[in-house]
């Protein structure tokens, strides 16, 4: 390997640390502007989502609540863009093994990545594609995907999470959340009162079609969060490798430059010594 050649790697490990930090430095900018929100409006949303599951299931304990055409939706959301780590692959894996093997269920597939991998590898069968213009959807979007939804009697959105900024976790989101509240009422026979302000059913239909979507955009958010996170750890440690990789031919640079000047040191003493000999002979 040439110095020349040796320089222009040195000169692509600097480019890619430099294209690393950048990308470092704007999912950080990200995390910041959305770590707050998600992580205040949490519990909130925990809460809400408990609520729909008990008026819900209450509801359909008292026949009220009308079934709706279809069984269950299971939603994979994954990025449309790259260098997020491994944590695309990671929620991949966790869909597959969790709904593959289901037949009653549809599947919507959200972002070029799952898109372009279930394409190639064929696991599913059936499953729907949606690629919204960015990973966060426009409230055009969300509308149409929350009316897609609401057709659907459980719906399960799988995503990633964050746990810390250094450890993200897959997991699932059960929007309408019933099943374990119909539990509690129907199968373990829990008596529970409750008091309705206005009917059950004018709050089901503002669950329905209000807080179903807010549910909706939270489990996106909180995917976004997830990724940028990611993305700064693993930029980060882009950056280490790249570091790494221009010191060695750094190294390996500065020992070929010794090597040369050794060969020339000799090639030039060789000379020497051939002039001195011819020189003897005259």
């Amino acid at each position: 390997m040439t110095i020349q050649e040796i320089d222009g790697l040195i000169e692509e490990g600097i480019s890619l640390k430099q294209i690393a930090q950048a990308y470092s430095d704007i999912a950080n900018l990200k995390v910041r502007g959305i770590r707050e929100a998600v992580l205040r409006n949490r519990s909130f949303f925990d809460e809400i989502s408990k609520v729909y599951g008990i008026v819900r299931a209450f509801a359909i304990k008292k026949g009220i609540y009308l079934q709706k055409p279809k069984k269950r939706l299971d939603i994979l959301l994954t990025s449309n863009y790259r260098f997020y780590g491994n944590i695309n692959s990671a929620l991949i894996n966790y869909f597959i093994g969790s709904t593959r093997e289901l037949t009653d269920v549809d599947r919507i597939i959200i972002g070029k990545g799952g898109i372009d991998f279930f394409r190639a590898t064929k696991l599913l069968k059936n499953y729907s594609e949606l690629q919204l213009l960015h990973d966060m959807p426009v409230a055009s979007e969300l509308a149409s995907l929350s009316r897609i939804i609401s057709q659907y009697s459980r719906v399960l959105v799988f995503h990633s999470k964050l746990k810390s900024l250094l450890n993200q976790r897959i997991t699932f989101t059960d929007l309408t959340a019933t099943s374990f509240y119909l539990t509690e009422f129907q199968v373990k026979r829990i008596n529970i009162h409750f008091i309705f302000e206005p009917e059950v059913a004018k709050i089901l239909s503002f669950f329905d079609s209000q807080i179903l979507t807010l549910l909706l955009e939270q489990t996106f958010l909180e995917s976004e969060l997830s990724r940028n996170a990611s993305r700064f750890v693993s930029m980060d440690q882009a950056q280490i490798e790249a570091d790494k990789f221009v010191r060695e031919y750094q190294r390996l640079k500065t020992s070929k430059k010794l090597i040369l000047g050794n060969l020339k040191i000799l090639e030039n003493f060789a000379t020497l010594m051939a002039v001195k000999k011819e020189q003897n002979v005259q």
